[in-house]
């Protein structure tokens, strides 16, 4: 595709973007404010009426986490490995913060691992309350023991470390001890709070604290972010009546995800199927009621396991057992967690070619022990795999600069009829040999799927969370505060750009000469330094291979007694030579 052809595409990307995102309001104003029409969907006794909050305390493999008496959830979850800590900026290392996947939430009824009982509607309800004020019975350090006991129910939650990373096992013993039946319904989620203003990313870098709700069943796994909860959306048939999104299938699993992090609830055990419901809620600061205009405005993130309502007969007991993690997205420890959990990876539109990158990534990591010679080595190993396809393009680019003043010249010729100019120029390619620069693009189209998945995969690896790569590079996972990479990536942009065939106007050469080294630079300015080890491997690989594909083609064209087939034209004494026949060639030189 010509560059002028992309400079007027890309103006016209950029006119509809600026147009969508100020135009719109401007001309049509912001119309009426709609709200969700959730509904209230826990209840707790009076404040004043509860008991003092009890905590306690498990230490697990990776992990440290608090519960409390109150709802019988958790009220933090603290990742114990000395890379996940908060991001802030100019902050000393001793006083990083590690990051808390549990205490972040507007609420406590919205925690993690809150477990609901009570059923839908009216009737004989087996608790009075979902926000449940438990009794600490029994901790050791692994594990916590609650109970809950009245004249009609007897509960024990027992929450404990298993012998993996980053899991809690839930176990729920429910007993009705009235003298009629009684009805309950389990309801388990995870849950997270995030503003909106933390998930919005910045300049094709997605925000770390970018967040949507999971749910894999057995019969596809989907993804939902705020725009599938927006106040219309609760008019699909796949809302249930209580306004959650209730995905068709058993549940394999529901999670709540970040682009590094995930909270994951998979069902083991219990009396009847659950169903994976999400829900993800708009949160607006108090006295606020427009959330365009609302600095604090953010979501609540919600997936939970709702299982089948159950009428217990009088002494009868049912149990539940569930089985959570919550830690890093890291593929290997995904894996062992089973139940489809690494679906929880987000790596885009071609995530099946993203999956086996990374899979050989970790395999290079383990051989070399880095991960940025990792990525290096991963991007030297695809773009030899897809030289093949860059060989057409390169030969073809390399024949245009040699037609250069043969161009001038036609353009010069037919500056005011571009009909002409179009005719003559094919005919000057077809006569050189030269592929049309729209068939040259082809091989570059056939490569995306394979480059857009190794950006994808790149930008959401966990691995490379807070990891260096040499002096310039602190964290392959965040721009750092270093500008080499940008500064070389420009100017290795700027040069490949230089070896570019010239085409279309002067002015728009030029501008594409210095635009696009000029986006690559700003942009590398806030992606990963991950991302930018593979562009500039990338475009050094690229004008590496240009000049050795040059350098042959220059020797295989001085090298003596080269054939060469010659296309009929006037001889020597201006009458026209013979066109040679199939096969015949004339030896130069």
């Amino acid at each position: 595709m010509e560059r002028s052809s992309i400079t007027k595409w890309l103006l016209l990307g950029l006119a509809i973007f600026l147009f969508w995102q100020y135009g719109r309001k401007a001309i049509f104003g912001a119309g009426v404010v709609e709200h969700q029409p959730l509904i209230m969907d826990y209840t707790a006794a009076p404040a004043a009426e509860r008991p003092a909050e009890a905590l306690c305390k498990i230490d697990g493999s990776g992990f440290t986490a608090q519960l409390s008496s109150q709802g019988g959830s958790l009220r933090s979850f603290v990742l114990t490995n000395a890379d996940y800590f908060v991001d802030v900026e100019n902050q000393p290392k001793q006083d990083r913060k590690q990051i808390d996947l549990a205490s972040k939430t507007h609420d406590q009824g919205r925690m993690p691992l809150r477990t609901n009982l009570r059923a839908p509607g009216d009737g004989a309800q087996q608790v009075a309350y979902d926000d449940l004020d438990w009794k600490l019975a029994a901790t050791n350090g692994k594990s916590c023991t609650f109970t809950f006991t009245n004249d009609t129910t007897a509960l024990t939650k027992t929450i404990s470390a298993t012998d993996k990373p980053f899991e809690l096992a839930v176990d729920l013993k429910v007993q009705n001890l009235a003298a009629e039946p009684k009805k309950h319904r389990l309801a388990l989620e995870q849950t997270a709070f995030e503003t909106k203003k933390d998930t919005e990313g910045s300049l094709g870098r997605q925000s770390q604290h970018l967040t949507e709700t999971m749910a894999g069943t057995t019969d596809k796994t989907e993804k939902q972010g705020p725009s599938d909860f927006d106040p219309d959306s609760f008019k699909k048939k796949e809302f249930t009546p209580e306004h959650w999104r209730r995905s068709p299938g058993e549940p394999r699993f529901v999670a709540v995800s970040s682009n590094y992090f995930t909270k994951i609830a998979i069902p083991l055990e219990g009396p009847g199927k659950p169903v994976a419901e999400t829900r993800i809620e708009d949160i607006l600061s108090p006295g606020h009621a427009d959330k365009d205009k609302d600095p604090g405005f953010g979501h609540t993130y919600r997936a939970r396991l709702a299982y089948p309502e159950i009428e217990l007969k009088p002494q009868q007991t049912v149990e539940y057992k569930v089985l959570t993690f919550n830690g890093p997205k890291d593929r290997q420890l995904l894996a062992e967690v089973g139940h489809g959990a690494t679906e929880v990876l987000n790596l885009g539109m071609f995530a099946p070619i993203a999956r086996a990158l990374v899979w050989y990534l970790h395999k290079l990591h383990g051989f070399t022990g880095s991960w940025g010679l990792a990525i290096i080595l991963m991007t030297m190993t695809v773009r030899t795999a897809l030289f093949p396809l860059s060989l057409t393009q390169i030969k073809s680019s390399i024949a245009m600069r040699k037609l250069k003043p043969e161009m001038d010249a036609l353009n010069e010729k037919y500056k005011d009829d571009a009909t002409q100019r179009g005719l003559a120029t094919q005919e000057l390619w077809k006569k050189n040999g030269v592929t049309n620069p729209v068939l040259g693009c082809l091989p570059m189209l056939l490569q995306m799927p394979v480059w857009w998945a190794l950006y994808s995969a790149l930008q959401t690896a966990v691995e490379l969370y807070h990891v260096p790569f040499g002096p310039f590079i602190p964290d392959l996972a965040s721009p750092g505060k270093y500008f080499i990479i940008p500064i070389v990536l420009g100017a290795s942009s700027f040069i490949q750009q230089k070896m570019m065939p010239p085409q279309g106007d002067a002015q728009q050469q030029k501008m594409m000469m210095y635009m696009m080294p000029a986006v690559f630079t700003f942009m590398m300015l806030f992606l990963p330094a991950g991302l930018g080890v593979y562009m500039l491997t990338n475009t050094w690989l690229g004008i590496g291979q240009q000049l050795l594909v040059e350098r042959y083609l220059k020797a295989k064209a001085n090298s003596p007694g080269t054939i060469e087939v010659r296309e009929k034209t006037e001889g020597d004494d201006g009458k026209p030579t013979p066109t040679l026949g199939k096969g015949k060639a004339r030896v130069r030189g």
